[in-house]
């Protein structure tokens, strides 16, 4: 019941979502173009043992106001962190994360999204103000928490 639950405003999201895949030619100046130029990026972190410190692998949602503009640590009203202690995994169930400022994004990702070629549509997400369709990203680095690399996963426009 739980499941039906959740699964159900994610059903309303795909009839927001394109039909089509974004085209890859161009992508970073497409991005600040669709919608209303808003994005949501899923990001793992990679571990670090270096300088005396141990820091574990962890996973975060970022909200980007400007998504063209969107590789630097976010500020803390747009991350979600999803893990701090081990790489969350982000497909094949219906998930939310609730940011500080009160949003709330929910997506589903499919399962086998990680076998897709980059920039492919494999899912589609939303939150109280507009639905996003989801697209596999290409790990590229976004900032780094520390000393750790912080890599897009999936992104939402």
């Amino acid at each position: 019941m739980l499941f039906l639950a959740l699964l159900a405003p994610l059903l309303q999201l795909t009839a927001a979502a394109p039909a089509t895949d974004v085209a890859v030619v161009g992508r970073t100046h497409l991005l600040g173009k669709r919608g209303d130029g808003t994005g949501v990026h899923l990001v793992n972190c990679d571990a670090f043992g270096g300088e005396g410190t141990i820091r574990p692998p962890s996973s975060y949602v970022v909200f980007c106001p400007v998504d063209g503009n969107c590789n630097h640590v976010p500020t803390p009203d747009n991350s979600c962190t999803m893990s701090s202690n081990f790489l969350f995994t982000w497909e094949g169930a219906a998930q939310a994360c609730t940011f500080p400022t009160g949003a709330r994004f929910a997506w589903f990702i499919d399962s086998n999204a990680q076998s897709q070629a980059n920039f492919k549509h494999v899912g589609d997400g939303g939150n109280q103000y507009r639905a996003y369709a989801g697209f596999k990203d290409d790990k590229h680095t976004m900032f780094n928490a520390g000393s750790s690399a912080c890599h897009s996963i999936y992104y939402f426009i």
